[in-house]
């Protein structure tokens, strides 16, 4: 159980570090209805994790790899793969991020945001966490990586992974709920800081994630 759970830990920190859901959910928050819309965000978020990481590790057969030298290089290699996809997806970050000297315009469909229904706040970070091309390789890449483990273990791992993986986002709605005004302006503050600097952020998490994909998977290839 603990090799499965620190497995899955690098790609759910991977998958956490996405600014762009973070801005999103507090452009959500300052909604008229964000009592319902913030937590339907959330539960898109979650579901979208879920939906992908579920569906690879189904798809593998139910833990039918059963982790021999062969499965186990594969898996190393994806981890290997994806380490390297993501540093040169940090060097992009960065490179946009020196060219707008740091003044880079947020997405135009972000400006509605605080304007979004609950159905379609749920809907988009479904989106968000799902199918944006990084947080789909990583959840992938998760739920390979748990082929050899039981569905039992499996499915604990996932859920903590999930959990991780969207906690970034988690924790605004919670302040929300449970500060109300106060924790609006320091949400208000949080946001205008990464929306001039997200890039910068997204650049830094994605070379120390990438690093440590790519560790893991040298150190597992190096074990066999």
């Amino acid at each position: 159980m603990g090799g499965a759970l620190a497995g899955v830990m690098p790609y759910a920190l991977g998958v956490a570090a996405s600014p762009l859901p973070i801005i999103a959910v507090i452009l959500v928050l300052f909604s008229d209805r964000a009592r319902i819309a913030g937590p339907a965000f959330l539960a898109g978020a979650l579901a979208g994790v879920i939906a992908v990481s579920a569906a690879v590790y189904l798809l593998s057969g139910y833990g039918y790899l059963d982790g021999d030298h062969q499965g186990g290089t594969v898996s190393q290699v994806v981890r290997i793969g994806l380490g390297l996809v993501l540093l040169f997806a940090g060097y992009l970050h960065l490179a946009r991020h020196r060219r707008a000297k740091g003044q880079h315009a947020m997405p135009k469909w972000m400006a509605s945001a605080d304007r979004w229904s609950p159905v379609k706040a749920a809907i988009l970070a479904l989106l968000m966490y799902g199918v944006d091309p990084k947080n789909l390789a990583l959840c992938a890449g998760a739920a390979k990586g748990l082929a050899a483990s039981s569905t039992v273990v499996a499915m604990v791992a996932l859920s903590l992974f999930a959990v991780v993986a969207c906690l970034p986002v988690a924790v605004p709605v919670i302040l929300y709920l449970v500060g109300g005004d106060r924790a609006a302006r320091h949400l208000d503050r949080l946001k205008t800081w990464l929306s001039k600097h997200h890039l910068l952020v997204m650049a830094g998490l994605l070379v120390v994630f990438g690093v440590l994909l790519i560790s893991h998977g040298v150190r597992g290839l190096l074990g066999h």
